[in-house]
């Protein structure tokens, strides 16, 4: 080989079969697979979104009149440049998206996000990254899955989300659509903050979220501990949030009070700090050629992929210590249906049991 030739991936087997195949009889005999060396790389953690998207003043500051504005409005727009979709009643309109009891839950904690594509190597076997899309800060960085939020009920906070996606539908790889609207899934938030799917906004446009972090009718036993944010766009969530838009978000009160050190009685004592760890679990496709992320969303009956994600690694490894563990699964599909169970792996491992606090809150959570 000389010097200046390159070499070129080798192609397996079961891709060469089907290429035979789709030449004999015009289809394929079946979907081309692409082998992944299983528990190679670390399992990722998102980071904790205090830690890369808090900031200590937003700017312009929050309009509790209005909560959606383009980041340079037009002059003389009575909308701020945010036209959100027509068919939401009164959507363009101020008060309608006027942040409602702002000044009875004022926020004491402000974060800004930023949604933006950016390029992921889903595990190390694959030729090349795939353009996903994630959930950044203003220095550039960014996550899929995005900063983990760690609130605490009686803490309100605002989270401002600028759509910074590509222009070019259908563009994009082929999904997923430039448009965006977030929802903290199944929480207690008033509908102007809450990401209702016609409630998405354009490219160049923010919308800030008032999270009240209240219990629902003033009720502990309300609490919900589990939750993960997620793009709601009418017609193209599954598109978006295959395509990397999606987080975890855990609240915590007196009882789960994220100290497992907690001397309160009333605590429930569960793994704190670095043993309380999201998962995120997805399936995904890659294409067998070019080893980039695949969708099909002409796929009606519920898209699968070949190879299962956590935290967008494909089969990672976790190294662990012989303690208490509390992992935070969230399937975020797009269709498929797991089931979860620890198992022994050697003879010589040890023996592994789990415990379920029970139905308070959502504790578990799935798309």
């Amino acid at each position: 080989m000389s010097s200046d030739a390159k070499a070129v991936p080798t192609v397996d087997t079961d891709i060469l079969a089907n290429f035979v195949c789709l030449r004999e009889t015009g289809q394929f005999c079946q979907v081309p697979k692409l082998a992944l060396t299983p528990f190679v790389q670390a399992l990722p953690l998102p980071p904790d979104a205090d830690q890369v998207v808090r900031v200590s003043v937003l700017s312009p500051p929050v309009d509790p009149n209005d909560n959606c504005k383009a980041e340079n409005p037009p002059p003389g727009d009575p909308h701020g440049g945010c036209s959100l979709y027509p068919g939401e009643p009164g959507a363009n309109r101020p008060p309608d998206r006027a942040i409602q009891k702002f000044n009875l839950f004022p926020p004491v904690k402000q974060y800004e996000m930023f949604v933006r594509p950016f390029q992921h190597l889903f595990h190390p076997d694959l030729m090349q990254p795939s353009t996903i899309w994630g959930y950044g800060n203003a220095a550039g960085q960014t996550f899929s899955p995005g900063p983990t939020f760690r609130a605490r009920y009686g803490d309100p906070i605002v989270v401002r989300i600028h759509n910074n996606l590509p222009d070019g539908f259908p563009g994009n790889d082929g999904f997923g659509i430039p448009q965006t609207t977030t929802h903290l899934h199944n929480f207690h938030t008033a509908p102007e903050s809450d990401g209702g799917p016609i409630m998405f906004y354009d490219i160049g446009r923010y919308l800030d979220h008032h999270y009240a972090l209240a219990f629902a009718g003033g009720d502990p036993r309300e609490a919900l501990g589990q939750l993960w944010y997620h793009d709601h766009r009418a017609d193209f969530t599954s598109q978006n949030v295959y395509k990397g838009l999606a987080g975890h978000f855990l609240i915590y009160d007196d009882r789960d009070s994220n100290n497992e050190t907690d001397r309160s009685p009333s605590a429930f004592h569960l793994p704190s700090g670095q043993f309380d760890v999201p998962l995120m679990v997805a399936d995904k496709q890659f294409d067998p050629m070019t080893h980039k992320l695949v969708f099909n969303p002409f796929n009606l009956d519920g898209f699968l992929g070949q190879h299962v994600t956590v935290n967008g690694a494909v089969t990672p490894y976790m190294n662990v210590l012989a303690r208490k563990y509390r992992f935070r699964i969230v399937n975020i599909g797009p269709s498929r249906i797991y089931t979860f169970k620890t198992c022994e792996v050697a003879p010589s491992a040890s023996t592994w049991s789990s415990t379920s606090p029970g139905s308070r809150g959502a504790f578990g959570s799935t798309s």
